[in-house]
């Protein structure tokens, strides 16, 4: 499945245990779809043969988000989500 149409237009299925994780975490749902957006339209993502999974990551504003996921018929299946925030400083 290739990502079309944008963002919003995806369908990500979690359970209650990835939500309850998600809502702990503070990732939206968009967050989620951006990224996996982002993975399908620019091939940017690690396959995970042995899970039939993939990795992905995007940087949103000053956010790292990184979301292990699968594809399905009808949509793409959130495993877990998770987030870091940095900030790379440079010599003055």
């Amino acid at each position: 499945m290739v990502a079309e149409g944008s963002p919003n237009e995806l369908i990500i299925i979690k359970d209650e245990t990835v939500a309850s994780l998600m809502e702990q975490r503070h990732i939206l749902d968009d967050d989620i779809k951006q990224v996996i957006y982002n993975a399908e339209a620019t091939g940017e993502k690690l396959y995970q043969p042995e899970e039939n999974r993939y990795l992905a990551k995007m940087r949103l504003s000053e956010a790292t988000f990184y979301v292990e996921y699968s594809v399905v018929s009808d949509g793409y299946v959130v495993h877990t989500a998770y987030s870091h925030r940095s900030e790379m400083v440079g010599d003055n």
